[in-house]
């Protein structure tokens, strides 16, 4: 079959799936202040991926004590913040580390009414039931399906099995919701581990699957590469397939300019129940469709009804 039909199949298909489920609307998230991104290790990673070079981490708040990381929280939420997410850079091991920020967490909690998601990397059951106790509302880890991928992008040996045990850790503590992401392209732009993601996904009954895309940071190894929009539709597409049930969810990092906006609208085509930091052409499409638009302050991993 010739690609560009089925892919408009695989467009149509999941479409109807989403329009059946979820009704035709489609939600708009915003974050900047109003849920901004937290580094609990400041700009350091162990890692220093190829597609990251820890460029995308000194972006971020730096709040590298519990101490610092409760101020922070404070001072956002006397601004008026919905939220934060809670991350920062690996370990060697492809953790965030969060354990000695539990106790920080918890006070943030009884202090604000935040909403604090945590973008966690791999975790065992004790640590997924540590960010669940201290009250975590939802966890956010990318998946990687290929142990190639790993090895040559992460420059470490991480095995999907390593992935799947998080996500059912991330089930057994019983967090409200868990949102892996997929990286469309991280393999040089290319499809690699995308499948076999999903695949590892499907493990658990997910609250939300988010795609994204490799994004080319200049600077990094990997800043001439390019990904290709119909793959990331394709995922996005096979995403809704496999769970019909399920929010799915297009990320904030999904390249920029022309190939953002052509992204944007094929997502809005397929069905895509949430976009982050939409562009003019995601309010276009939905409106020619005639979607009900809702907008949030928040990150797209987080559903409606936990912001209303």
């Amino acid at each position: 079959m010739n690609r560009d039909v089925e892919l408009k199949e695989l467009i149509h298909r999941s479409r109807e799936i989403s329009y059946k489920n979820f009704g035709q609307s489609i939600n708009f998230y915003y974050t900047s202040n109003h849920f901004p991104a937290i580094s609990v290790t400041g700009s350091y990673c162990a890692l220093n991926c190829k597609h990251c070079g820890r460029i995308l981490i000194e972006r971020l708040t730096p709040a590298t004590t519990p101490r610092e990381l409760v101020k922070t929280c404070l001072k956002f939420h006397e601004q008026g913040s919905t939220g934060a997410l809670i991350t920062g850079g690996c370990t060697r091991e492809g953790k965030v580390p969060l354990y000695h920020f539990l106790d920080a967490i918890k006070e943030i909690k009884e202090k604000t009414d935040l909403i604090l998601i945590a973008h966690t990397g791999i975790v065992n059951y004790d640590e997924a039931k540590g960010l669940k106790e201290a009250g975590i509302e939802g966890v956010c880890v990318d998946i990687v399906g290929s142990e190639k991928t790993t090895r040559e992008i992460y420059g470490t040996g991480f095995h999907p099995r390593d992935y799947e045990k998080t996500l059912k850790a991330f089930e057994k503590a019983k967090i409200e919701n868990i949102s892996p992401h997929v990286c469309v392209g991280l393999h040089y732009g290319k499809l690699m581990h995308e499948l076999n993601a999903l695949k590892i996904i499907s493990s658990i009954n997910p609250t939300n699957v988010v795609i994204i895309g490799l994004t080319n940071l200049k600077g990094t190894p990997m800043e001439n590469v390019r990904i290709n929009p119909m793959d990331l539709i394709k995922i996005l597409c096979l995403a809704r397939i496999k769970f019909p049930k399920s929010h799915i969810s297009l990320g904030c990092a999904r390249g920029k300019g022309e190939l953002r906006a052509e992204i944007d609208k094929l997502a809005v085509l397929s069905g895509v129940n949430n976009v982050a930091v939409p562009t003019s052409m995601a309010y276009k499409e939905a409106k020619r469709l005639n979607l009900e638009i809702k907008e949030f302050k928040a990150c797209c991993a987080l559903l409606p009804e936990q912001l209303r």
